[in-house]
């Protein structure tokens, strides 16, 4: 039985095939599959007798044209007839003798029709630097991109299936999330423009839904001082003997506004005693992300107590790396069931909030330049980059340590 090029795509059935060398797609207006087969077998019809193809012989000059394979098979065909005929039957000076040599036409190079998670694949082979979290969630919304049309060869997608599946995320998504999907597909449609498996402008390029300002706010909420107050009080303190790993690394991520990952995979080889107490950073979420970050003398020494008889390739803390989640899960969902327990229930204020409180608590008297580089945010100015090199760490802890201990004097520490 013939198999009629026919797909379901969300609700819809669509007709997607191939006319006179060009790539056709025509939706069904129907769920329904035999009403789908139908239709498209009259269209089908209507379009093929509307295609007429057209070779040319010129035996006189030696040219044959013919459009596609099919065509010059149908060419020989001719050929050889005409050389049959007798010769008052063919066009001057050609004769029964004589011989007519065809090349076929030059093959085209073929280009391998891959589906998007077959790109992604490709695109994963060559960008090995990619965290884990970030390639489990490029396989998540490609497969359910992939999963939700069909999973069709990337070349025969376009806008209206961005926009579909936008549509469909919407009911289970929210907006934010929704826009970290579309940033993904566009990623991958970008490299398959690059690497030759997609020709077609990038059907999810500009289409975020939320601009960068809406995006800012609709984040995550930073920590008043008088909510720190409360977040490490005398509740919080019960930690240091009943989860002494829960304990410190909260305490590192307020004083130095690292990030949850930095500290969870923190090694103990990474606690610089000289030429000030500080913590080494060498691999994180941004390259501006890798730096080093003073420590109060104080609280290095009594980490460094914690950490006693851990060698040095060994985690600071008991957290173990989870595939995806990078070391930090569990610290983020114990730190929200504390905040919960002592009576603050925004959804906004998480483990992230003490990043932002610590950059909002560094006073305007210190440099952008020395903000960005201690809390590894990337800043682009061109007397900076190009003209003046990172500032030392002990300029850096010149200038934070006293920060440090105001917030640890604000918690009674």
């Amino acid at each position: 039985m013939l198999r009629l090029p026919v797909y379901l795509r969300g609700n819809t059935y669509y007709l997607h095939t191939r006319i006179g060398g060009r790539q056709v797609k025509k939706s069904l207006r129907t769920s329904d599959r035999k009403t789908a087969i139908i239709l498209a077998s009259q269209l089908l019809s209507q379009w093929t007798a509307m295609t007429i193809k057209k070779f040319e012989i010129d035996l006189r000059n030696g040219v044959y044209k013919s459009d596609g394979p099919e065509d010059f098979e149908r060419m020989r065909e001719a050929l050889n007839i005409i050389q049959n005929l007798p010769p008052e039957m063919v066009a001057p000076k050609a004769t029964r003798s004589e011989s007519v040599s065809i090349s076929p036409p030059a093959k085209p190079v073929a280009v391998e029709r891959l589906t998007l998670p077959g790109v992604l694949e490709k695109y994963l082979q060559l960008k090995k630097h990619l965290k884990p979290a970030t390639v489990l969630a490029y396989k998540n919304t490609v497969s359910e991109f992939a999963s939700f049309h069909g999973n069709f060869a990337a070349e025969d997608y376009d806008t209206s299936d961005i926009t579909r599946f936008q549509e469909h995320s919407a009911e289970h998504s929210e907006v934010r999330t929704i826009d970290n999907k579309t940033s993904i597909l566009c990623s991958i449609f970008n490299f398959a423009i690059k690497q030759g498996y997609y020709f077609k402008p990038n059907p999810a390029a500009g289409r975020k839904l939320m601009t960068n300002k809406q995006r800012a706010q609709q984040g995550y909420h930073f920590f008043e001082p008088e909510q720190i107050t409360l977040v490490f009080g005398d509740e919080f303190k019960k930690w240091k003997v009943k989860d002494p790993d829960f304990y410190y690394s909260c305490l590192t991520a307020l004083i130095t506004g690292a990030r949850i990952s930095e500290i969870t995979g923190m090694l103990k080889e990474q606690l610089k005693e000289s030429p000030v107490p500080h913590l080494n950073i060498p691999d994180s979420k941004t390259p501006a992300g890798i730096r080093k970050v003073s420590l109060p003398p104080a609280f290095f020494a009594e980490l460094l107590e914690f950490a006693k008889g851990k060698g040095a390739k060994d985690q600071v803390f008991k957290y173990q790396i989870r595939l995806g989640k990078g070391s930090g899960n569990a610290v983020g969902q114990k730190f929200g069931r504390h905040l919960k327990k002592i009576g603050i229930e925004d959804d906004k204020l998480v483990f992230h909030s003490l990043r932002k409180f610590f950059n909002d608590f560094i006073p305007d008297e210190i440099t952008m330049q020395a903000r960005c580089q201690f809390v590894g945010h990337e800043f682009n100015h061109v007397n900076v980059k190009v003209y003046r090199q990172e500032l030392p760490i002990e300029k850096l802890a010149s200038l934070f340590v006293p920060v440090q201990n105001r917030i640890l004097k604000l918690i009674g520490l």
